[in-house]
């Protein structure tokens, strides 16, 4: 074999490493627990509490969060689904249906998937680089390196699944109002309602940019919201 094909060669296998250690960071990134003494089952039942007590918001956030935890409980989500939907229409906001890329990505939980796209890496770079000792073989390791590169984009696809969850909230008060600047005497541009899902673009002091389903945005104090999975403010 040429020096130009073995340097192609071991090139090829370092950007297999490359990408793969991107993509299985990426989905390691994405927490699966809001809090070390949480749990699915704990967060079910506390959401079932705020549901009792008409407190839809935290009803909502609870069970959104448990979702997150527990994604392949079949049992446990079946029960979120319905629980979701009713108390979402008593809050008076349409049923919230999960998309087929969600469905698919949902059937293990993110460890799973991150220790998945990890076999995935090191399969198709010990095959790149096996390819160049072992030239016999070629359409077995190009086999290999095809699963592996499988079970990478697998991994890198529950990632993408899960990022958009790292910047939503839930409106968790009766009436959250959305203002024109951050500041609580700034006008009001809209009124969000309790257990509503929003997306938060930027951040300022005791408000957050936040962004609705329909594309509208506003700042709402920081205090009516609750992100689905909670961060640790810096302390001066």
């Amino acid at each position: 074999m040429s020096t130009r094909r073995s340097r192609y060669t071991v090139t090829l296998a370092l950007l297999i490493f490359t990408l793969g250690a991107s993509a299985t960071q990426g989905a390691a990134a994405v927490p699966t627990q809001p809090s070390g003494s949480y749990s699915a089952a704990l967060l079910y039942n506390l959401g079932n509490s705020y549901a009792r007590d008409g407190k839809a918001g935290l009803a909502v956030l609870d069970y959104e969060r448990a979702r997150l935890l527990a994604p392949d409980d079949a049992d446990l989500r079946a029960n979120l689904r319905a629980n979701l939907r009713y108390v979402r229409s008593t809050a008076g906001l349409p049923p919230s249906h999960g998309n087929w890329f969600e469905r698919v990505t949902a059937i293990a939980s993110a460890n799973t998937f991150f220790w998945l796209g990890c076999a995935g890496l090191c399969l198709a770079g010990a095959s790149t680089l096996a390819h160049r000792r072992y030239p016999r073989h070629r359409g077995a390791l190009l086999a290999a390196s095809g699963i592996g590169l499988s079970l990478m984009i697998i991994a890198m696809c529950n990632a993408a699944t899960l990022w958009p969850a790292m910047n939503e909230a839930v409106v968790v008060t009766a009436e959250a109002p959305a203002r024109v600047a951050p500041a609580t005497m700034a006008e009001s541009l809209m009124t969000l309602p309790t257990a509503q899902i929003v997306s938060v673009d930027a951040e300022s002091a005791d408000f957050l940019l936040v962004r609705t389903p329909a594309g509208r945005t506003g700042w709402v104090a920081r205090a009516d919201l609750a992100r689905l999975i909670p961060r640790r403010r810096l302390r001066n």
